[in-house]
C-alpha cells in the first residue's frame, strides 16, 4: 500500500474551529487544531477526545472534533506505511474512513463538509476505491477555497478516473489542472499522465542494449507482450503491456515482481 505523496491532499486540509456550546468546548477544539497545525498528533487526538467525551450526544463542534480525530488517524496510518507495518496502516486508513463518514452524518457546518467528503476521498484513494475516492472528490471540489487544495483534488481527480478507465475523462482532468493551476506541482504530474490511453510494467533499464533486448526476447517467450525503449538518457528501458484499467496493471505487476522486484505501474 506505499505510496509517494500520502498527505499532499490531506496536508492542505485543516478546518476552523466551529463554535460549540460552551467557551471551555471551544477552546478545547481550538487547542487541537492548533495541536495539528503544529504536526503534535496525539495532543490533536487527546483534545478531540476530550471534547467528545465532553459531548457525547454531540452538537455543534462534534463534526469537527471527528475531522481532527480521521486526520490523526490518516497520519497513523502514512507513518506505519512507511515503516512497512501493512496491516497497522491498513487499520488507521480504515479508522480514518470511517471516522470521516461518520462525522458527515452530524449535521456538520456547510464549511467543515467538503474537508470531511475529501478526508472520505483521501483515504478511500489509498484503499485503492477509486470510485468512492472520485465521487466524494467531486462533491468536495466545489466547497473548498484553498488553491493548493483544490489543484490536488482536481489532479487526484483524474488519477481515479485514469486508474478506472475513463482515460478521456481523466485527460480533461489533467488539462483542467494544467490550465487552472499552472506552474503547480499537481499541474506538473497532470501532464506526465496526460495523453495515456493504458497502463504498462516498468521493469528497469539497463546500459547494454544486448542485456535489454535478451530480457524482452526471454519475456516475450514467457508470453509476455514486452517493449524496448530507449531513455533521453541513453539506457534502454523494458516494460510490459499494455493494460486498459488498473486492476489489470496491478495483476500484470504481481506476475513480474519475483524476477523484477523494482517493476512499477506507468503512468
Amino acid at each position: 500500500m506505499r505510496n509517494a505523496g500520502w498527505m499532499l491532499l490531506a496536508a492542505l486540509l485543516v478546518a476552523g474551529c466551529a463554535s460549540s456550546k460552551t467557551a471551555d468546548d471551544k477552546k478545547t477544539l481550538q487547542a487541537g487544531y492548533d495541536a495539528l497545525s503544529a504536526q503534535d498528533y496525539d495532543g490533536a487526538m487527546a483534545r478531540s477526545s476530550e471534547f467528545i467525551a465532553n459531548n457525547p450526544n454531540g452538537g455543534a463542534g462534534t463534526p469537527d472534533a471527528l475531522y481532527l480525530q480521521g486526520r490523526v488517524y490518516e497520519h497513523r496510518a502514512e507513518t506505519a506505511d512507511a515503516a512497512g507495518r501493512a496491516a497497522e496502516a491498513r487499520s488507521d486508513l480504515q479508522d480514518a474512513r470511517g471516522t470521516y463518514e461518520h462525522a458527515l452524518t452530524l449535521n456538520p457546518s456547510s464549511k467543515i463538509i467538503p474537508l470531511l467528503q475529501a478526508g472520505v476521498a483521501n483515504a478511500a484513494y489509498f484503499q485503492e476505491d477509486y470510485f468512492t475516492a472520485m465521487r466524494n472528490w467531486a462533491a468536495a471540489y466545489p466547497g473548498l477555497t484553498q488553491p493548493d487544495a483544490k489543484a490536488w483534488v482536481k489532479y487526484r481527480l483524474g488519477l481515479c478516473q485514469q486508474r478506472l478507465g475513463r482515460f478521456d475523462e481523466a485527460d480533461r482532468s489533467f488539462a483542467e489542472v494544467q490550465q487552472q493551476f499552472p506552474h503547480t506541482a499537481p499541474a506538473e504530474r497532470a501532464s506526465v499522465h496526460q495523453g495515456a490511453k493504458a497502463f504498462y510494467v516498468a521493469l528497469g533499464s539497463w546500459a547494454d542494449a544486448k542485456s535489454a533486448d535478451a530480457i524482452v526476447t526471454t519475456l516475450r517467450g514467457q508470453g509476455f507482450s514486452a517493449l524496448k525503449a530507449t531513455q533521453p538518457t541513453g539506457r534502454e528501458a523494458v516494460r510490459v503491456g499494455p493494460a486498459y484499467n488498473y486492476d489489470q496493471a496491478k495483476a500484470l505487476r504481481a506476475r513480474l515482481l519475483s524476477a523484477y522486484p523494482a517493476a512499477t505501474i506507468e503512468p
